[in-house]
């Protein structure tokens, strides 16, 4: 064997050592079906559909014939729709100056595939990744651009981890809707460099969440953020492969983390954040930050969990089931809440789309 390819072996073992799967289980991918719990059906009874919020992460690269943002166009026609974009808005390294042609023309395009009102969440690529550390110009970049287009918002703004509180016009089987978005990603990478003008502390972000979520407690509340509490996919310690794992495992090295759910930056926003939401859980807790469509048990700090992080068809992972699984496929897409009322009591539903599709792949009823 060339002294070369030994080498390379020998880092890759090394590398490999660095990240460590600790989730098994099968992949479901786009090859076979989705995971479907058995205890689920698929189906929802026809209602009155009031409002549509579509949950769309990591949209950031650019294809010129895209079929989830196609899709995105389809789903938001005809229906009073908002478009939370989950973070991961632009890859790999945010709007940097020095890129500014290319960077735009990935946001202009998740901005023009609707018309519904959009709002886009910070995930960690927003700010930029640097082995010396982020520069806080470039989330500042993205939120001056994407805030140049009427009936666009970028949440939290200004760096700031949150939360922010949104609430749509109008409401849907007599309940306000309402978004609650939070960007702990200086919570999570704590040498990130801070940009909020206002002094923060994670006392005074949980203070607003429960202040919100308190205020909230009956209404329809679909609280966001980039990061999953629970995943099935690589951030909760799946695999992605040999060759995925060795590669990420150079960018732990570099980068200091991958941003996983036991790291412990990570793994204290989590724990310190869903003490507060089991007070009053959202109806949906959202995120991305793992390239699949997972719906999963909110156990006690939300009603349902959505990881909808599929909105870059050439990032599409790996994903399996948990416990807490209702719903998982490595596979495009996006996923929808939609809230209204059937004989006038107010009603929802999860619809999850892949592809190009107007008929949704699974569904479940929330209320």
């Amino acid at each position: 064997m060339p002294r070369s390819a030994i080498l390379f072996a020998a880092i890759a073992f090394l590398l490999l050592g660095c990240v460590k799967p600790t989730l098994e289980g099968p992949n479901h991918s786009v090859e076979g079906p989705p995971w479907v719990a058995d205890s689920r059906d698929g189906k929802v009874a026809p209602f009155d559909v009031e409002q549509r919020i579509v949950l769309i992460g990591d949209t950031g690269l650019y294809l010129e014939d895209d079929p989830v943002l196609d899709a995105l166009g389809t789903w938001t026609r005809d229906v009073p729709s908002t478009i939370v974009f989950l973070g991961d808005n632009l890859y790999d390294e945010g709007l940097q100056d020095d890129d500014r042609e290319r960077g735009e023309q990935i946001l202009k395009q998740q901005v023009e595939a609707t018309e519904g009102l959009r709002v886009f969440v910070p995930g960690n690529h927003d700010w930029g990744l640097s082995p010396d550390g982020q520069d806080p110009q470039v989330i500042a970049n993205q939120q001056a651009f994407l805030e140049g287009f009427e009936g666009v918002r970028f949440s939290p703004s200004n760096g700031c981890i949150g939360p922010s509180k949104l609430v749509l016009p109008g409401s849907a089987g007599g309940r306000a809707v309402v978004l609650v978005l939070m960007d702990p990603t200086k919570w999570i990478y704590p040498a990130l460099r801070t940009r909020c003008e206002q002094e923060e502390t994670h006392e005074g972000v949980l203070a607003g969440l429960d202040a919100m979520l308190t205020e909230h407690a009956n209404d329809w509340v679909v609280m966001g953020s980039h990061y999953p509490m629970e995943t099935g996919g690589p951030h909760g310690g799946l695999s992605y492969g040999a060759v995925g794992d060795v590669i990420l495992a150079y960018f732990k090295w570099r980068y200091g983390g991958l941003g996983n759910t036991d790291e412990p930056g990570y793994a204290d926003w989590i724990a310190q954040t869903t003490d507060v939401m089991r007070k009053h859980p959202p109806t949906v807790y959202a995120a991305g930050h793992d390239h699949s469509l997972q719906i999963l048990s909110g156990h006690d700090y939300a009603q349902v969990e959505v990881v909808s992080g599929a909105g870059a068809v050439e990032r599409v992972s790996t994903v399996t089931h948990l416990p807490a699984t209702r719903f998982a496929h490595a596979a495009p897409g996006f996923i929808v809440l939609d809230v209204g009322s059937r004989d006038g009591v107010p009603t929802g539903a999860l619809r999850v789309i892949e592809g190009r599709g107007d008929t949704p792949v699974y569904e479940e009823a929330i209320d």
